[in-house]
């Protein structure tokens, strides 16, 4: 079955407000051009670059010899983005005493003979100088030449490649991605090691000009899906952004959806996979996760170590996962319905029990349910924000002594306890951390459902909740492919695992140009001699 992209866009139907007219003057105003003049070229550098307002801005004033005269020259750079030793070396000092040892005939041999730099520009718009040095250029202007040279010696500290934090496994890589852009697309560049993966370079914000690195296999991807993408991130009239969390959220279909339509991973090999099973990445400088898409239901409740493992563990794991994500999502609601509306679904004595745990509580269940749900929230909460050290502690008060003392106090019954800590285990089973964040909101909606109206009230939040699901769109892919809507490929991928050998094609919902990545016979070793 082939999906066919509903993306619409009219450029007719485009007008820009007025602020946007507004903006769009002061940028062609910003726009200036170096004259030529070196006085006045300085002058304009300096305002631009906020040089003596901004004390980590800094300028090397020198002259360098050419044709045997003395000329003026002017180095910009930002104190801690640029790396002193190669300022030092390879660029003052060809330029202040090299000069003069070799001939040097007019200002174009500076470019040509004087900079060993592999990565040096010239360029004459002021505002793309400004970019330039605030992302670990220094700039050169030389006197008698009508342009300034942006030369990339970036040299700032950044965190070196580290071990995931979120998507730990047991038998796989243990690489992750870190702040640096170009350190993350070298990751994937390790991993796929083909001339056909493009990495589409982009700037996003007007300010921060944040840039990011749009990844795909030419010969394997859609280009409808990346042209899409592309046309998305273009379009988006922003300020700033400053990591791939925010570029989500701007790029989604359905912002109030409570599931996530794109798949974060701080994985390199998670990400090289599906790049070569036919998905986009997207890198964000800043920001050690990479966006996959389009995702399904499936890929997002999937952990990376379901590739490693042997397939009848690896679906054992899927299936504990999606009984946690139930359990995490509807066992709170089930239990208050199950109380207060049909009491005759128990075992007598197993009912018997639960009144006579509750024989000491004042408040009822619903009440008592949504106060522990409450409580486990600002646990959760506190967890997180304090201190890592005072985190373990935190959360064996809150959760072990506070639990049992409410119990001992009958302000909860322990059945409670239990539910409550079931669904809580529940929602760290599942492997996305969005996923299990919309389980958890959605379990107040159960509960309010299932206090009011009982399994009736569960059953059809469950059919709104799964059309609302079902329509949700990850860049024209249902979230339910290949269930909902029914593909050509088998069905059942999306819940269980095969062998690896029996894993020939890419998921047809993403209409991979190339469909099989394998052969039929793959283990070629049985057949032959």
């Amino acid at each position: 079955m082939k999906f066919k992209f509903p993306f619409i866009y009219n450029e007719n139907n485009f007008v820009l407000g007025e602020e946007n007219e507004r903006e769009q003057k002061e940028e062609n105003k910003s726009k200036k051009k170096l004259s030529g003049y070196y006085l006045s070229d300085l002058a304009l550098l300096k305002q631009e670059f906020g040089y003596k307002v901004s004390g980590d801005v800094k300028l090397r004033e020198f002259t360098v010899y050419i044709d045997e005269n003395d000329v003026d020259a002017a180095l910009f750079y930002v104190d801690g983005l640029v790396n002193k030793s190669i300022l030092n070396n390879f660029i003052l000092m060809p330029m202040m005493i090299h000069s003069r040892e070799m001939n040097i005939k007019n200002v174009k041999d500076v470019f040509t003979v004087l900079l060993p730099q592999a990565e040096a520009t010239e360029e004459d718009i002021a505002g793309e100088l400004s970019y330039a040095l605030n992302f670990g250029s220094a700039v050169l202007l030389v006197n008698g030449f009508d342009k300034a040279i942006a030369i990339d010696i970036k040299g700032w500290n950044s965190k070196p490649i580290g071990e995931p934090q979120s998507e730990k496994v047991i038998r796989g890589p243990n690489d992750a991605f870190n702040e640096q852009l170009r350190s993350n697309t070298a990751l994937i560049r390790r991993l796929v090691r083909s001339s056909d993966l493009i990495s589409t370079e982009k700037t996003i914000g007007k300010i921060s000009r944040t840039p990011c690195s749009i990844l795909y296999m030419k010969n394997i991807a859609d280009e409808k899906l990346v042209n899409e993408v592309i046309r998305r991130v273009d379009n988006l009239s922003i300020d700033y952004i400053m990591t791939s969390a925010e570029l989500e959220l701007y790029i989604e279909e359905k912002t109030y959806s409570s599931i996530p339509q794109f798949l974060s991973t701080e994985r390199p090999d998670r990400t090289a996979k599906a790049i070569l099973d036919g998905k986009v990445a997207i890198l964000v400088d800043g920001s050690p996760y990479a966006l996959l898409m389009p995702a399904t239901f499936y890929e997002l409740n999937e952990s990376t170590e379901d590739a490693y493992l042997r397939y009848p563990y690896a679906n054992m794991m899927r299936l504990v996962r999606a009984v946690a994500f139930f359990f995490s999502m509807l066992l709170p609601g089930i239990y208050i319905a199950v109380m207060n509306f049909h009491n005759e679904l128990l075992p007598t004595n197993l009912l018997i029990a639960i009144i006579a745990a509750r024989q000491e509580v004042p408040f009822p269940a619903f009440i008592e349910l949504i106060f522990m749900e409450i409580a486990l929230e600002i646990i959760r909460e506190a967890g997180v924000r304090v201190p890592t050290p005072s985190g373990s502690t935190l959360s064996i008060v809150g959760a072990l002594i506070l639990g049992q003392a409410a119990v001992e106090a009958g302000i909860v019954s322990p059945v409670v306890i239990i539910v409550v800590s079931l669904a809580a285990i529940g929602s760290f089973a599942t492997p996305n951390y969005y996923l299990g964040l919309s389980a958890r909101v959605m379990k107040f909606v159960y509960i309010f459902l299932g206090g009011f109206a009982g399994i009736l009230g569960i059953c059809a939040g469950l059919y709104i909740h799964a059309l609302l699901w079902v329509s949700t769109l990850s860049l024209g892919v249902g979230m339910f492919a290949p269930f909902a809507p029914k593909t050509s490929s088998e069905t059942l991928a999306g819940l269980f695992v095969n062998p690896i050998w029996k894993r020939e094609r890419r998921p047809d919902f993403q209409n991979p140009k190339r469909k099989y990545k394998e052969s039929k016979i793959s283990r070629q070793w049985k057949y032959k001699q």
